[in-house]
């Protein structure tokens, strides 16, 4: 039996970890442990395999399969260097994971160390869900200024645009100005199960990303859990909404994050198109088709020759 400890912290917001730990622990030949549901204390040494979602530093062993998971390329200020940081003092593993080519590009490995891509996927309590509707708009995610929820929530509250559910931990200064305000509503952070019933009472998914690196490159895990549920997108334009809706025939209503405005009459008299397969972003297909399953065991087997 191989084991697998995916490294994860009380605080981080990793929903594939569970997808992870609920793939391998379906093959015979696996076993995956989420180390921040780990009662007590663990030791290294009684896994396989360690796999970390990698920020700075880390485990450093050559006695374990050690797997790195870059899902995303270091944002805030001068992320450029940051990425170039990780590069040179993280450790070497023996497997690297990407979110896709362009995160891969981004850090500019070079030192021949085996890969692959796994993109966002979706969790099988998205699809479709027949709820009824209680708000125009849901947004799910971060509500803070750096990505500018400042910004839309005063121009969304300049006149009568519906209500909105905002689905998220809050920064206290947004949550402060619009607290009294009836037409915002704030769930604060809910446990992800819940997320899908939440989101599903919209009409409307927002996905209000700023058209700046690394996020306008990067998958929208929102974008796809709203398409699941049934929801119409409104979205700022930005490179990858661009090659989604191009990839997979859809047509989303755009907001201008340079010059915003928001008009419900406007967002409700757009054709909205969809041709996107959610049962091909399933999680359980999203991690097959990444061949990381493969990987483990090539690592694993050329330790025991």
């Amino acid at each position: 039996m191989v084991k697998i400890l995916f490294l994860r912290s009380q605080k981080a917001y990793l929903p594939e970890v569970d997808a992870y730990v609920k793939y391998f622990n379906s093959k015979k030949e696996f076993q995956a442990y989420d180390s921040s549901r780990i009662k007590g204390e663990y030791k290294l040494d009684e896994f396989d395999v360690i796999w970390e979602f990698k920020g700075l530093g880390g485990v450093n062993t050559k006695e374990k399969v050690l797997v790195h998971e870059y899902a995303s390329l270091s944002t805030g200020g001068f992320p450029k260097i940051k990425n170039a940081v990780k590069k040179w003092l993280n450790p070497k593993p023996d497997l690297r994971i990407f979110l896709n080519a362009n995160v891969k590009d981004g850090f500019g490995f070079n030192d021949g160390i085996d890969y692959c891509f796994r993109d966002m996927g979706i969790d099988e309590s998205f699809i479709k869900l027949n709820t009824k509707k209680e708000y125009e708009f849901v947004y799910v995610g971060a509500i803070c200024k750096s990505r500018g929820i400042d910004n839309f929530l005063k121009i969304f509250t300049e006149k009568d645009n519906g209500k909105i559910c905002l689905v998220g931990k809050v920064e206290d200064c947004i949550y402060n100005m619009y607290k009294n305000n009836p037409s915002i509503i704030f769930t604060g952070k809910v446990p992800y199960s819940e997320v899908p019933h939440i989101a599903s009472k919209a009409v409307y998914g927002i996905n209000y990303m700023p058209d700046k690196y690394p996020y306008n490159i990067q998958t929208s895990t929102k974008l796809l859990e709203y398409l699941a549920l049934g929801l119409k997108v409104v979205t700022t334009d930005y490179t990858w909404v661009r090659q989604f809706e191009e990839k997979h025939d859809c047509s989303f209503y755009k907001l201008d994050h340079d010059n915003l405005r928001f008009d419900l009459n406007e967002i409700n008299k757009f054709q909205y198109e969809s041709n996107y397969v959610t049962d091909s972003f399933l999680w359980e297909k999203i991690i097959a088709k990444s061949k990381i399953e493969e990987k483990i065991k090539e690592n694993l087997q050329r330790r025991n020759v």
